[in-house]
């Protein structure tokens, strides 16, 4: 399906599998950025029958419009995610943001926030202001190929999606605890990858991005996922930094998991995520 947004066409469609209709939906952002909304399915679909969840891909990604550049910072993405919620036609919305896409989601609380019921952020920090310890956890996990090719995807821009597409393949084992072919196929098979994404997100918004001061502003009931083994939102520069900042907010470390733990330790995962919403009501 797709919807017409803030004079942009973008891609999007939702699983409901016997979900109360009263229940506000789940909406989802990806991360990458440049990745689509296809591995994150993977993941969320099992809470279909608790509430629709609706995924969509981004401005300039996936199956979404992609414009021939990216103009501003953050709000290109921030905005959308509101429009896209009114578009539906929902009061309110559980925001659910994983990895690049929490930060995104960090900003909707804080601009909208009267319309999330409720947010959940996925391997998440309120800032990557660490880079030194991000790649000495980093050499630690990964073959020294995947930590040179680490250093090539984070340090530079990226030519085309195909160039996207093969570093992936490249680097996508160090950022699990233990990787398996299976979980390699659940990560990736099938994303649409965008480089125009990566770059204006990785190039412009990162650098720019530390929301640490203004986490107390976060009003909707949050809860905060991160992977004990994950180096580039680790729990002491990430998780635990939201969960100081964020009032009332919950923290869910998971042990065997690194920067995917809804694909790397799913039923803990769909355990952890049914409690939290349950206890919304």
């Amino acid at each position: 399906m797709r919807a017409r947004v803030l004079g942009h066409d973008i891609f999007y469609t939702s699983s409901r599998r016997g979900a109360p209709p009263w229940r506000a939906p789940m909406l989802t952002l990806h991360g990458g950025p440049g990745f689509d909304h296809t591995y994150l399915a993977r993941g969320l679909d099992v809470l279909s029958d608790e509430m629709e969840v609706i995924y969509y891909d981004q401005l300039g990604s996936g199956r979404s419009e992609r414009p021939a550049s990216l103009d501003g910072g953050m709000e290109v993405w921030v905005d959308e995610v509101d429009a896209l919620r009114e578009h539906l036609g929902h009061d309110k919305v559980v925001l659910f943001g994983h990895s690049f896409g929490s930060f995104i989601a960090i900003d909707v609380a804080l601009r909208y926030g009267a319309r999330l019921a409720g947010l959940i952020l996925c391997s998440s920090a309120p800032a990557m202001d660490y880079p030194a310890e991000s790649m000495r956890l980093a050499r630690a996990r990964a073959t020294p190929e995947q930590f040179e090719a680490l250093g090539r995807a984070l340090g530079g821009s990226l030519v085309d999606d195909e160039a996207f597409r093969a570093g992936w393949q490249d680097v996508m084992p160090a950022y699990v605890k233990t990787f398996t072919p299976a979980l390699g196929k659940a990560m990736s098979e099938g994303i649409q990858y965008s480089a125009l994404a990566y770059n204006h997100g990785i190039g412009k918004c990162l650098p720019a991005f530390n929301r640490t001061d203004e986490l107390g502003e976060i009003a909707a009931p949050t809860l905060i996922l991160q992977g004990r083994h994950d180096w580039i939102t680790p729990p002491a520069q990430g998780g635990e930094r939201l969960a100081a900042g964020i009032r009332g907010s919950e923290l869910v470390t998971f042990e065997e998991s690194g920067h995917y733990p809804f694909l790397e330790e799913p039923e803990r995962f769909e355990a952890v995520v049914r409690a939290w919403l349950r206890r919304l009501e």
